[in-house]
């Protein structure tokens, strides 16, 4: 299981005008006629940067060779997948994007029945009070009596955590946020996740592992849950630049 984080620019710089419509070139119409539809340039790069995230990573690896798009799907509840080629072992993936960065998770299934991964990534809120009172009727009663004696840092870094546990499950099993956040659990302990139940059932027993950090110094705060590939000694992400993201579309010498 392998996360990448790729720090997004908000603007492109005015010599790499192209560099947009280029990258838009390596998507399907309708995805590419729903990021034109963003107001905002910076709402437009993170969407296109979620979307070829996928590619960026066949072709790193050398799964899907450059020039050639690999073709997606959706599955039954809209959690897209990778349909051309068919891989083996088979492969999840999920992207999401908050602020200056746009997270990639990747498992691998290796013989594994089932394979599935969510990530979400969020920026921590600078009023916790505000957040915590918008969206209380998500959070169970413990999770409540938790957050009830922190405050400040503290209690924004136990509210992204929570969220960021609960939008990972649901974007691991396809479900969304439609599933219900309530139904969801989180053991909080001393402040690190302890366990994770889905309508009183630990989801360890379906498989599912998950794993919480941070990036920028404790800007922001993600979760992944997945399962198929083994439980690693915990997750490191790893960082992609822009340049090297950019290159894979459009090639060092302004090929493809």
């Amino acid at each position: 299981m392998r996360v990448f984080a790729l720090k997004v620019p908000p603007t492109l710089p005015e010599e790499a005008s192209d560099t947009f419509d280029r990258l838009l070139h390596h998507l399907p119409e309708r995805g590419a006629d729903r990021v034109r539809k963003f107001r905002h340039e910076g709402d437009a790069i993170r969407s296109i940067a979620g979307r070829l995230l996928p590619t960026w990573y066949l072709r790193h690896t050398g799964l899907v060779p450059a020039p050639t798009n690999p073709e997606f799907k959706h599955g039954p509840r809209g959690k897209p997948y990778l349909s051309s080629p068919v891989l083996e072992p088979r492969i999840d993936f999920n992207t999401s994007h908050e602020g200056e960065y746009v997270l990639l998770a990747v498992v691998s299934g290796d013989g594994a029945e089932s394979v599935d991964v969510g990530v979400d990534v969020m920026d921590l809120p600078t009023d916790p009070d505000e957040l915590a009172e918008s969206i209380d009727y998500q959070l169970v009663t413990k999770e409540k009596l938790h957050l009830a004696g922190t405050s400040g840092k503290i209690k924004a870094k136990l509210l992204t955590t929570l969220w960021t546990i609960k939008e990972g499950y649901t974007k691991a099993t396809g479900d969304g946020i439609s599933f219900g956040l309530d139904r969801i659990a989180v053991d909080l302990g001393d402040g690190s996740v302890a366990g994770v139940k889905v309508d009183g059932r630990d989801i360890g027993e379906n498989g599912y592992r998950w794993a919480v950090g941070s990036l920028d110094a404790g800007a922001y705060g993600y979760a992944v849950i997945w399962r198929g590939d083994p439980a690693p000694q915990g997750v490191q992400v790893e960082t992609l630049l822009w340049e090297e993201f950019v290159r894979a579309f459009i090639g060092s010498a302004g090929g493809w």
